[in-house]
């Protein structure tokens, strides 16, 4: 598994609307909803998502996705290692991607651009 870097990221506000706008207006970047949450897109493919307090569970203030080359190679790699994956793999038809929690109870993802 060779991870890229850091390509995504996702905060939760009691006012995630308002905290949008701020990030879409400040950075100029695109806001885009999704499923009830918006999604900041910046120009290099990366984004920064917005979202309730109550959106994952346990509640989380924070998500970040790590770009991999293969996230099912490197699901299994995790897997090898005693990381079990939370919940599927998901595909929005520009990334596929894998959550996982670490060991404090935050979220993170795996992502690779095979969507």
């Amino acid at each position: 598994m060779r991870i890229e870097g850091l390509v995504f990221a996702g905060i939760a506000s009691a006012d995630a609307p308002a905290l949008a706008a701020f990030f879409r207006d400040a950075l100029g970047a695109e806001c885009v909803q999704e499923d009830g949450y918006d999604r900041i897109v910046f120009p290099n493919g990366t984004s920064l998502a917005v979202v309730p307090p109550d959106w994952v569970s346990p509640p989380s203030d924070t998500n970040l996705g790590f770009l991999v080359d293969d996230v099912v190679a490197a699901t299994d790699e995790f897997r090898s290692r005693g990381v079990e994956p939370e919940g599927t793999l998901t595909t929005n038809g520009e990334l596929r991607y894998q959550h996982f929690r670490a060991p404090d109870g935050r979220v993170f993802e795996l992502i690779d651009r095979r969507g």
